[in-house]
């Protein structure tokens, strides 16, 4: 029978005396226990970067048993299933711990999901492989679950990892923007006021409840997107949260969420998960509004004005890059963060030489070429401004 994880924790709120956000201590509930059985969660611990499974490490289908909609049959062994699979989730960037014949992966937009190969005969063929979805957009689930269906079975996968990827311009059914369509021409615009929209997020990143401080750091996230956003909004939102103002105070409290010890949930399961989410957030953000301040040429002058930049951010963005090998996800929001900071101001470029942002780069790199595509093409980028501008100088 499926067994099922089932965690419990009491419901801490988070408290925000001035946008800092601090989990008050949990208490230890009770141990759960159902007809099905209590899973306890993967430690974390570093897996291998090629799922290798044997096909005498698989067990039969049971009887009766429910497979989700979400599986195939593949006429293969279990070792090239695996091996497909591994490469398809490294290719995809998605992060994946291997334990015997599962899978436990995220998708860069936090979706979570898991793999398991069963043996679909005694002779360990065919090889029947399940995805089930955990967290997350169903729709993202889906683009990703096709992808990796699709590649065990030995199909060419390439165009279809391009469509489940990052969606950095208008998504392919749409061939003009929305605000340019025949029926909306006679509807009067409406300016768009970044300062509404900054109060209403501020309002949920001071509130007591987790799903509401979440909800805020998505809307940050939305509204530093030129592609999710006007861009006019982008750039102002932008600006507000990087070059610093004194009205909503954003940029440090956001900055305080990369830090790893600004929570300390290291003992309660989902208010560390928790945590992890907001760090992406707000890594995520910032990657944003940097390449947006970058774009909009802002960025050099705040740099060459304000010490915040080399003193806290650089730090802490190479401090997120140390740890690619226990999350790539957010390695890779720190290097897009980087390179931003390196097209746009010579001092970014100087603090992060001497700080030592070359061999952790290269670190980063390598553990791109295992295990996460994006962090491998956003590292590639990063060094070869750095030596450019040292061949250069």
């Amino acid at each position: 029978m499926r067994s099922v994880a089932l965690t419990s924790a009491s419901p801490a709120a988070l408290q925000h005396p001035s946008l800092f956000f601090a989990a008050a201590p949990a208490k230890s509930a009770p141990e759960l226990t159902t007809s099905f059985g209590v899973k306890k969660e993967w430690s974390g611990a570093a897996s291998p970067a090629v799922w290798q499974v044997c096909s005498d490490d698989l067990e039969l289908v049971p009887v009766d048993f429910p497979l989700e909609r979400t599986h195939r049959e593949i006429t293969a062994d279990a070792t090239t299933v695996a091996k497909r699979i591994s490469d398809v989730l490294r290719a995809m960037s998605i992060e994946a711990e291997y334990k015997s014949e599962k899978a436990k992966c995220k998708t860069n937009d936090c979706v979570g999901f898991r793999i398991r190969l069963y043996a679909g005969s005694e002779t360990g063929m065919p090889v029947v492989v399940e995805v089930q979805r955990r967290c997350g957009s169903a729709s993202s689930f889906m683009r990703s679950c096709r992808a990796i269906l699709d590649a065990a079975e030995g199909k060419d996968v390439k165009q279809t990892i391009v469509a489940a990827g990052p969606q950095k311009k208008l998504p392919p059914f749409m061939k003009k923007p929305i605000g340019q369509m025949k029926c909306l021409q006679t509807v009067a615009p409406k300016a768009a006021d970044p300062e509404v929209s900054l109060d209403n997020t501020i309002g949920m990143l001071r509130s007591g409840k987790r799903d509401t401080n979440t909800l805020g750091l998505e809307n940050l996230c939305c509204l530093t997107d030129p592609v999710k956003t006007a861009p006019s909004a982008a750039v102002s939102v932008s600006k507000t949260i990087i070059l610093g103002d004194p009205k909503f105070d954003l940029r440090e409290a956001i900055r305080s969420l990369t830090e790893r010890d600004a929570f300390s949930v290291e003992d309660n399961v989902l208010l560390s998960k928790h945590a992890d989410h907001m760090r992406h957030l707000t890594l995520t953000i910032f990657a944003n509004a940097l390449a947006v301040c970058c774009k909009d040429g802002c960025l050099t002058h705040a740099v060459k004005e304000q010490t915040w930049f080399v003193e806290y951010l650089i730090p802490s963005l190479l401090n997120e890059l140390k740890c690619a090998e226990s999350n790539a996800s957010n390695a890779y929001q720190a290097a897009w963060c980087l390179q931003s900071l390196i097209a746009g101001s010579a001092i970014a470029r100087q603090a992060l030489m001497e700080n030592g942002g070359v061999a952790i780069l290269e670190e980063a790199h390598a553990v791109g070429l295992r295990r996460h595509e994006l962090l491998t093409t956003e590292t590639e980028r990063c060094l070869a401004s750095l030596r450019y501008t040292t061949f250069s100088s």
